[in-house]
């Protein structure tokens, strides 16, 4: 998959693209979805989406915690997918002040386009002022394929990036997990911790969690992680550890694999969160709180 950053760089692509267009944030059903339908004969499957999201510039207070806030992850999914070209514009007040009709005119410039898939609620242009019906008028006019795709539904419910952060505030991982396709991941750097849980017995790895990330409820969830190259299975706790007295309370993840002994400091590790065990809570000993954490393990194998 080659990865471009510009426009003018779309210039060293040699055949037709057939672009899907979205932030994407998630790489969920429906977006897989829009994704997949961007396939006209003999062209190459492209994404063109953006980075930061728009709102974190247009409206920073209306901007939403991310599903994928890595763009290194975000592209790894999109390989996954089949991608042959992936264009990840910097989202800055120059690209927002482009009319749709503008938009357009700058892509068509720089590479042939065969076809453009969106989603039905896909604007896009200053303001937001080119829509689907916009896109459909364009694609006759300019000889190019007009895919918009439907919102995809699971038992009623639309499968949306919004939809999966209330689902994950909830708690509901299971049904955030059928939206998205797979198991929602947390990922980063594994960082040194206070090793309390290494003297109870239960040695963690600790990822501190991005500001803009979209969190999970806080509590213990069972957890998967790929470990020496095989899948291991274990709980995480994400939240504040408010039994735990410390003078910054940065939101983390600590995962506790049984049985398994390593060293991952300074590694990245990217955790699947598969159940819902408990919300977090405080506890009045350490005691109690290594009683609770043999509970929690205890609840693996159900």
């Amino acid at each position: 998959m080659q990865i471009f950053h510009s426009f003018a760089e779309l210039n060293k692509v040699p055949c037709p693209v057939h672009w899907a267009m979205g932030f994407f944030d998630g790489i969920h059903l429906g977006h897989q979805r829009v994704i997949e339908s961007a396939c006209s004969p003999g062209s190459l499957r492209g994404v063109l989406t953006f980075q930061p999201h728009p709102l974190a510039l247009l409206r920073p207070e209306l901007a939403p915690a991310l599903l994928t806030p890595y763009p290194s992850a975000k592209a790894d999914l999109m390989s996954k997918l089949a991608v042959d070209v992936l264009l990840v514009l910097p989202f800055t007040p120059e690209l927002a002040a482009l009319g749709p009709h503008e938009f357009l005119n700058t892509l068509c410039s720089h590479c042939t386009v065969a076809g453009i898939s969106v989603g039905s609620n896909w604007h896009f242009g200053k303001g937001g002022s080119g829509n689907v019906d916009f896109l459909r008028c364009e694609a006759q006019a300019r000889n190019f394929t007009a895919c918009v795709n439907d919102m995809l539904r699971i038992n009623a419910d639309t499968v949306c990036s919004t939809r999966i952060r209330a689902l994950l505030r909830e708690g509901q991982i299971e049904q955030a997990n059928a939206m998205l396709g797979r198991h929602f991941s947390i990922q980063g750097t594994v960082e040194h911790g206070q090793k309390l849980a290494r003297t109870l017995g239960f040695p963690t790895a600790n990822i501190t969690l991005p500001r803009n990330a979209a969190l999970p409820k806080p509590g213990v969830y069972k957890v998967q992680a790929t470990l020496d190259g095989e899948p291991r299975s274990g709980i995480a706790n994400i939240g504040l550890r408010p039994t735990i007295c410390e003078d910054f309370k940065p939101t983390r993840l600590e995962a506790h694999f049984p049985n398994w002994r390593g060293d991952l400091y300074g590694k990245e590790l990217s955790v699947q969160l598969s159940g819902f065990i408990r919300p977090e809570q405080k506890f009045s000993s350490i005691d109690m709180l290594k009683t609770q954490i043999e509970r929690d393990i205890a609840c693996l194998k159900s």
